[in-house]
């Protein structure tokens, strides 16, 4: 395995992209997205970016790359245009064992970033290890398109079911069991679709009583 594929929480954690080209607005939504608290170094912005500071959305120095930028990140992202700013960057970063994304140069990376499928709480990431980037996207969109009607509601509802059926059972394979019969349960799954409230609640109460609670 070229990489070990993890999904970092960001919420209220300072990140940083230098850059501020349209490569830099794009990893900077998705870091918004995240919750990251997002620093910006570059001379210039893009009109969004630009954007984004005037809200208040991002912090923005108008400067170029120092590694004092890089105090209390969790990550960073080089972004700029130049390949030895970006060498930089991640030099830096390096040497203060922060993960840094070089943009267009994986091999510099301490973290590359993948192909994303937001459906949260379902997120799906793909990746060819920065060796193909058209062919991940071909995959995606392949793959959103075989994706399972209802997966979002689905998944939500058991979120909401986990700490009662924790608590109903404390036998392992009997909840393996249950959640296996819960995900391909037929019934259950149309009326998410449809957004029947009352057939939701009476199929996960057939479910718990059949499938988790009867011996």
């Amino acid at each position: 395995m070229d990489y070990f594929p993890i999904f970092c929480n960001l919420k209220e954690k300072r990140c940083l992209i230098v850059g501020g080209g349209q490569v830099a607005t794009h990893k900077a939504k998705g870091l918004l997205a995240a919750g990251a608290v997002l620093h910006l170094v570059a001379p210039t912005l893009t009109p969004e970016l630009a954007s984004l500071h005037a809200c208040g959305d991002i912090e923005w120095f108008p400067a170029t790359f120092s590694p004092r930028y890089l105090q209390s990140c969790w990550l960073v992202i080089a972004a700029t245009s130049d390949p030895q700013v970006n060498l930089q960057v991640a030099g830096a970063a390096s040497a203060e064992r922060i993960f840094c994304n070089v943009v267009d140069d994986p091999s510099a990376a301490t973290f590359i970033s993948p192909a994303i499928i937001d459906h949260s709480p379902v997120i799906i990431a793909l990746s060819c290890g920065g060796n193909a980037p058209v062919y991940s996207k071909i995959l995606k969109a392949h793959v959103a398109a075989h994706l399972p009607a209802g997966m979002r509601e689905s998944v939500r509802l058991a979120g909401a079911l986990r700490e009662r059926v924790n608590g109903a059972c404390g036998d392992r394979e009997r909840k393996r069991a249950f959640w296996g019969a819960f995900f391909r349960h037929v019934p259950l799954q149309q009326a998410l679709v449809k957004e029947h409230e009352q057939e939701i609640k009476q199929q996960v109460e057939w479910l718990i009583e059949h499938r988790l609670l009867s011996e």
